[in-house]
Parts: structure tokens; C-alpha cells; sequence
């Protein structure tokens, strides 16, 4: 496999300046005080990072914030350069980025100007950018704002413009920082099918992302960084334990977030776009959330019963139930350790709820020991995620959890003609695939998987 992308030892250095001013009375007077002269503080973004990216490969950058994901994608871009080592990217390739919300436009300009804008960055001429402009304007459907300023977008519009300059310049190499954070779903999902195809087409993509979902939709390799350092280069499966032993081990405990901050972002997230951890889910968060208890609670679950939520996320069902159920009936799993630290540092503090009332599980393998026996559990939209081998782990977990009479529900996209592996058109619009996400499954599968896995 060629080598498009490679990093030798590549280390990045800022600075930081304390009490800087270019008033010379500032200047002087720091001179004779030291509480007022600049200081300069190191920072290290990035520290002897070596990585080897092939041709055709997807690789999924992960880590906390601050630990130089973003940096690195700008190293690749060759918006700055390396402190020290070497960064290198096959000649002739064109590099596709969509790094920073707003970065390559001016948001004084339209929607129209900032696509030539955005285009000519990447070194496209006038007329090549004026073949392209119809395609771009049909893949953001933004036709009626295009001669809008764009400080009138909202950032979902910003990213769909974005990310359709990017799809449509047909670049060797796409470089993604958190595309799904805004948008809406079917705009999600027009982006996954993109980037499939960008894929199958041989083309290589580096994708940040806090969403375990999202790496694991579009990428088959993982890296982890940790204050600059690379700690992992392999498997999403092994990635992401990595990621959360770290986040579970090195992180400090969850602490309470205010209720006036936690209610502000609440409040805010109606007015200016739903915040991270709710749109990572894939948004309606309240609307699916009191969906999950009323049909709970329709099926018969009681305060006296034990719940499993499998992929409890930011738990938008979590709140509902966690105040329905006895105290350590409700048990929350799921992949992505910061979405359930969202859920509780956010949503819980919002509504006033100890966490101590609940139970978490974060792991990647759904080991669930320790459980009492469950007598209800449901995975609202997880089997679409993940891949059918996935699925009969899931299943194999839970069931044998489950009390006598015990009872597991989950939704997921049917497949009419097992016999058929060409993509399927739901009703709902959605595009399901057999072989990579979002998945679509056969009834009569899982039905036998489950009586499988009870016996």
C-alpha cells in the first residue's frame, strides 16, 4: 500500500504570552514591574508523533481535548508547520479539509462568494469552481441562501457548505474535525454515505471525533493521543478501550455542574443548536427520550424492576427513568465514555438528579458482570450502528442477563430480501446497507440469534 501521509517524529510547540500589549506605557512600566511584564509560557501540542497513513486507508483520531487532534489535522493541511520532524504528503495529491467551523470563509461574504472563496484556497481556478457550483449548491441544498452573508448561516448551515466545497473538489485525502457535531441527521447521513463512497473510490480520510460511532462508521484504523503523545496505532476496538481505561483512570470524578450552567446550556441549545452530547445521538433528544419511558412503561415496567439501557448515551431515556425506578434499577451502558460523562455532568445536574441513583458501564466488548438479573432492557438505535458480528455479541450479553420472563427490545432498520445485499431505500428515506452503516438486519436473524443465546 502507498504511503500518502507520513509523520516522522513530528513535534509542535506555542506559545503562550501572558500580560502581552503593544502600548509602549504598558512596555515601560513592565520594566520596572514584574507583574506586569510578558511572560512566555511553553506548550507542547504535539510531541515526537510518528504515524503512516496508506492509500485508501480511513483513520479515526481520537483522544481528549487538548490532546492534539486538531493540531494534527492542521500539520497534514499545511496550515502550520511542525516545530520540529517531518510531515510529508504524496506529491500530486489534492487535500480536502474541513478542520475548523468558518475556516476559508468570511462571514461577511455570501454563500456564493465564500464557495470561490473556499475553493480558490484550495487552488482551484475561476472556471474550474464555476463547473462546480451547481453540484455544490445541490449537496448543501442551500439554493435559496446562497447570496445570503453568511453570518446569517447557523453553524449547521456553515458545516453543510463546508463539507460540500470539501465532498465536491474530489480530493485524494480528507482531513474531517467533528462533521456530525452540527447538522441534521439526514445531513449525517448524506456525509456517511459521502465518505463510503470516498472509500470504495480508494480515496484516504483522517477523521476527529469524540463520537464512538461515528470512528467506527467511518474508520478502520484508530489513533489515540494523550497531551500530544501518540498512545495507540490499531483496531477502533482496541482504540477505543485505550481511550476509555484512560478517560476512566486518569479523569477526575464527575463533579456536579451548577443547575443555573447546566439549565443555561439546556435553554441554549433550543435557541442556537442542540450542544454535542445531543446531537451526537443523533438529535430529538427529548422527544426520543420520553418516547423510551412511555413505552416502557406501556410494555408494564415498574419502580421495582431492573432496566438495562444499551447505549444509554447522553441519557436522554436515562433522566425519565433513573427518576421512575428504585434507587440502582436503572443500569446504563454504552461505548462512548464522554456522552454518559455528558449525560451526568449536564443532564442529570439539569433536572436535579443524583447519579448515585444509577449505575454506569462503560466498555467496549459489552461485558455487563456483576448485573442482578434485568427485567427489561431495549437499544434504541444501536443495532444500526454497528456491524452484524457486533449484534450477536450484544444480544449474547444481554439475554443471558435477563430474568426469567425478562424482556429485550430494540429497534433497527428490517431487511425485506435477505437474499439481496444492494442498499435498501426505508421508508422513512433513510439508505441502509448490508455491509456497513447504516446497517439494516432480518427479523428471522435475530430472532434465532436470541433463542441462541438464551439457550
Amino acid at each position: 500500500m502507498r504511503a500518502v501521509i507520513q509523520l516522522d517524529n513530528v513535534s509542535k510547540r506555542y506559545w503562550l504570552r501572558r500580560n502581552r500589549s503593544g502600548e509602549l506605557k504598558v512596555r515601560f512600566l513592565g520594566l520596572l514591574h514584574k507583574d506586569r511584564r510578558e511572560t512566555r509560557d511553553e506548550l507542547w501540542a504535539l510531541r515526537d508523533v510518528s504515524i503512516t497513513i496508506g492509500q485508501g486507508e480511513s483513520v479515526g483520531v481520537i483522544g481528549r481535548n487538548g490532546s492534539g487532534k486538531s493540531t494534527l489535522l492542521k500539520l497534514v493541511a499545511g496550515i502550520h508547520e511542525p516545530t520540529s520532524g517531518d510531515v510529508r504528503v504524496a506529491r500530486g495529491t489534492r487535500v480536502g479539509t474541513l478542520i475548523e467551523l468558518g475556516v476559508g470563509f468570511h462571514p461577511e461574504l455570501s454563500g456564493r462568494e465564500n464557495v470561490f472563496l473556499n475553493a480558490a484556497i484550495h487552488g482551484l481556478t475561476r472556471p474550474a469552481i464555476e463547473a462546480l457550483y451547481p453540484a455544490i449548491v445541490d449537496y448543501a441544498g442551500l439554493r435559496d441562501f446562497m447570496d445570503v452573508p453568511l453570518k446569517n448561516y447557523s453553524s449547521g448551515m456553515q458545516m453543510r457548505l463546508g463539507f460540500a466545497v470539501a465532498a465536491n473538489l474530489d480530493p485524494d485525502i480528507l482531513l474531517l474535525d467533528e462533521i456530525f457535531a452540527v447538522g441534521d441527521e439526514e445531513f449525517q447521513n448524506q456525509c456517511r454515505r459521502t465518505l463510503a463512497q470516498f472509500l470504495s473510490a480508494g480515496k484516504t480520510i483522517l477523521f476527529v471525533s469524540h463520537a464512538a460511532a461515528s470512528v467506527r462508521a467511518v474508520c478502520h484504523r484508530v489513533c489515540l493521543l494523550e497531551h500530544g503523545r501518540l498512545l495507540y496505532d490499531g483496531g477502533v476496538d482496541g482504540g477505543f478501550n485505550a481511550y476509555h481505561r484512560l478517560m476512566l483512570t486518569s479523569s477526575p470524578a464527575p463533579s456536579p455542574v451548577p443547575a443555573v450552567q447546566a439549565t443555561a446550556l439546556s435553554s441554549s441549545a433550543e435557541a442556537a443548536g442542540e450542544p454535542w452530547h445531543r446531537v451526537t445521538v443523533g438529535g430529538l433528544w427529548d422527544e426520543l427520550g420520553e418516547l423510551q419511558f412511555d413505552f416502557l412503561k406501556n410494555q408494564g415496567l415498574l419502580p421495582s424492576h431492573y432496566l438495562l439501557d444499551v447505549g444509554c448515551g447522553s441519557l436522554r431515556g436515562g433522566i425519565h427513568f433513573i427518576r421512575y425506578l428504585d434507587p440502582g434499577h436503572y443500569i446504563g451502558f454504552d461505548c462512548d465514555e464522554p456522552l454518559v460523562r455528558a449525560g451526568i455532568e449536564i443532564e442529570l445536574a439539569r433536572v436535579k438528579l443524583d447519579p448515585a441513583r444509577a449505575t454506569f458501564i462503560v466498555n467496549d466488548n459489552f461485558q455487563l458482570d456483576g448485573l442482578p438479573p434485568i427485567d427489561f432492557a431495549f437499544a434504541q438505535e444501536l443495532f444500526p450502528e454497528i456491524p452484524l458480528t457486533t449484534v450477536i455479541t450484544c444480544i449474547a450479553a444481554v439475554v443471558k442477563k435477563l430474568a426469567p420472563g425478562g424482556r429485550f427490545y430494540v429497534t433497527y432498520f428490517e431487511d425485506p430480501n435477505p437474499a439481496e445485499t444492494a442498499p435498501v431505500v426505508q421508508p422513512s428515506g433513510v439508505v441502509t446497507h448490508p455491509d456497513m452503516f447504516p446497517y439494516h438486519l432480518n427479523f428471522e436473524v435475530l430472532e434465532v440469534m436470541a433463542v441462541i443465546a438464551r439457550a
